[in-house]
């Protein structure tokens, strides 16, 4: 169930809190991203697949993000794309609630945050989604993390998963750190933990999501690959 209201407490973890660059705050009934979630925001939508809306406005039918952390993607498809159906999904329960809070305060019903893995979200027989997001966050399907185990530790079952959850001709925006050493250092500890390090490079997500996905390469998204994949 959604907070009746976003607190002060929350307005402030949605402003500033990690990661830096999903910061954003509410002023009346508008979303404003700090600068950083800003750039990544306005190369992000340049893939999103559109629909013309009333005044040939762009618009959107279905946003799925797959790491949703505070949330700001999914409460702008609502917003401004109009979109008819919109999910986030994460595991960290404070930015589900600062999340959930401000679509609350800002009327947005269609907007809707779950604590899900995607094993879970596929299990529910969940309708294809036109649009999909992963950024930041393909490591941790991966290897897990500290604050949430669960794993995959198989490029083929994610890809498989996730391809279940996009509609055929529907894209996946994919944002990741495709090389172990260009990934964070206590998830590089994690893959020697679980016996991974030898299995996790871009080869080898490629194989895996070409089995599902047409890619195309759009450079990067800060120093991180910037990949189209199209639902085959």
């Amino acid at each position: 169930m959604n907070p009746s209201r976003l607190t002060p407490e929350l307005a402030q973890h949605l402003a500033n809190s990690y990661p830096h660059n999903h910061d954003y705050r509410i002023s009346g009934s508008k979303l404003r991203p700090s600068f950083q979630l800003w750039r990544r925001w306005r190369k992000l939508r340049k893939h999103y697949r559109y629909s013309s809306g009333p005044n040939r406005r762009p618009s959107m039918d279905s946003l799925l993000d797959l790491s949703s952390c505070k949330g700001f993607f999914v409460l702008d498809a609502a917003q401004r794309l109009c979109a008819k159906r919109v999910l986030g999904i994460d595991v960290h329960e404070l930015d589900l609630e600062a999340s959930r809070a401000a679509a609350a305060q800002l009327g947005l019903g269609r907007a809707h945050f779950e604590k899900l893995h995607l094993d879970e979200l596929v299990e529910r027989g969940q309708q294809p989604f036109e649009t999909a997001l992963l950024v930041n966050s393909y490591p941790y399907l991966y290897f897990g993390s500290r604050r949430d185990p669960h794993h995959y530790g198989d490029h083929g079952r994610i890809f498989e998963l996730i391809a279940q959850l996009i509609a055929p001709g529907g894209r996946l925006i994919f944002s990741n750190r495709a090389e172990l050493e260009r990934c964070p250092a206590h998830i590089q500890e994690l893959a020697r933990e679980r016996g991974l390090a030898g299995n996790y490079d871009e080869r080898r997500l490629r194989d895996a999501a070409t089995q599902h996905f047409r890619i195309e390469t759009h450079g990067s998204l800060g120093r991180i690959p910037l990949w189209v994949l199209e639902r085959r």
